[in-house]
């Protein structure tokens, strides 16, 4: 019995995934040999299944790079309407189970890949065998990065690299603010633009702080009754992202927003001074009252906003050593098993200090985003000569 979550598990693991492939169907790329230089990111929010795959096509080896979406058969694509959502525009390879004829609405240069072909005939594959729950976080596309051999054996290095990563990240957060600063008139009105932008999460980031920039928070807070409106009447001129869980949609997200500003002292956190541990968790507890906010997003909150903001004002020398943790995100738990190896244990590791999440999301945007595909050009696993990281 074979499933679409199996499909996504062959192609994401090499041990799974047959070493040759071929094109097959419409393009100029069909019957050609295709090698999978890395699968992609594993999504788990909406949009193709896998994001940022790196494929190679005929004996030229020309290079696409892209997503790649994986059905059971080819009409499942037009079945879903992905022809027609701009999500799927930059997928470069359909991946699926059963034969059929590539879908007329894929995009121009994608390709189709059939995999039933090279496994359902084959006696030594059995789909019984493969743990589906080990994806896509314990099982990785290849193997062991240089990261992880660097710091193999040593605990106390990991942690204090991703320290270091976690300071330096918000230290440049905080380097921005300052230039915003800068001959800024209406300091208020910046914090409050960007806390809009951290309740946007990154999908919304931008089109939340031009709703701020709409309706300005004195507005806000002049006419309490009015917030939510304003602000969702806002968005329909916003460039705002839509999509995911019906509980995180953006109108909901912004009538929080409203309540969270016209009802607690959110804003007072822009002249906070204590940031020590006990002091941080009131902080959070502050935005995350009443339920208005979970403590995971206010904890994000004030690492990436209040933070920074008390750094650029010259409240704070630099990020705390132990921030609230918030909560674990896809990049964050891919990172951490790319660094610390399949067998570590992220609530005694690092899932309960906000600092080094921080730090792993600042190597995976700094160090692993741009070394890919080719982990061996990656410059992170370099060593002083004290044998710290050279963040």
């Amino acid at each position: 019995m074979i499933s679409e979550r199996h499909v996504q598990a062959i192609w994401y693991d090499r041990a799974l995934r047959p070493e040759r492939l071929y094109a097959v169907g419409r393009s100029a790329a069909s019957g050609g040999e295709v090698r999978v230089v890395d699968p992609g990111a594993w999504n788990l929010g909406p949009g193709p299944d896998f994001l940022g795959a790196v494929i190679e096509l005929g004996p030229e080896r020309r290079r696409l790079c892209g997503d790649v979406e994986v059905h059971m058969g080819p009409s499942d694509w037009t079945a879903h309407g992905h022809g027609e959502d701009a999500a799927y525009r930059n997928v470069v390879a359909h991946v699926t189970w059963r034969y059929g004829p590539p879908p007329a609405s894929l995009p121009p240069r994608a390709v189709s890949i059939w995999l039933g072909r090279f496994l359902a005939s084959d006696p030594g594959f059995s789909p019984d065998a493969i743990d589906l729950g080990a994806y896509p976080f314990a099982r990785l596309p290849s193997g062991e990065r240089a990261c992880f051999e660097a710091l193999r054996g040593d605990p106390d290095a990991a942690r204090a690299a991703l320290a270091e990563a976690g300071r330096r990240r918000l230290a440049e957060k905080a380097s921005r603010m300052r230039a915003q600063l800068a001959g800024c008139r209406d300091p208020l009105q910046l914090f409050y633009a960007e806390m809009m932008g951290a309740l946007g999460y990154s999908r919304n980031a931008a089109a939340f702080r031009a709703i701020a920039a709409a309706v300005p928070y004195r507005r806000l807070v002049a006419e309490p009754e009015n917030a939510a409106a304003a602000l969702v009447a806002a968005a329909s001129f916003a460039d705002v992202s839509r999509g995911g869980r019906p509980c995180n949609a953006p109108e909901r997200r912004l009538e929080a927003a409203a309540e969270l500003f016209v009802t607690t002292p959110v804003m007072s956190l822009a002249e906070a001074w204590d940031f020590s541990p006990k002091a941080c968790r009131e902080l959070v507890g502050t935005m995350s009252a009443r339920h208005i906010v979970g403590r995971g997003r206010g904890a994000a909150v004030l690492a990436n906003i209040v933070v920074p903001w008390a750094m650029a004002e010259g409240r704070l020398e630099r990020a705390p050593d132990w921030l609230p943790p918030e909560d674990v995100s896809e990049p964050v738990r891919l990172m951490a098993f790319r660094m610390l190896g399949r067998d570590h244990n992220p609530a005694a590791f690092y899932a309960g200090n906000g600092l080094l999440i921080q730090g792993l999301i600042g190597v995976y945007r700094e160090f692993c985003s741009s070394a890919h595909p080719d982990c061996e050009k990656c410059r992170l696993p370099a060593l002083d000569k004290r044998g710290r990281f050279m963040i």
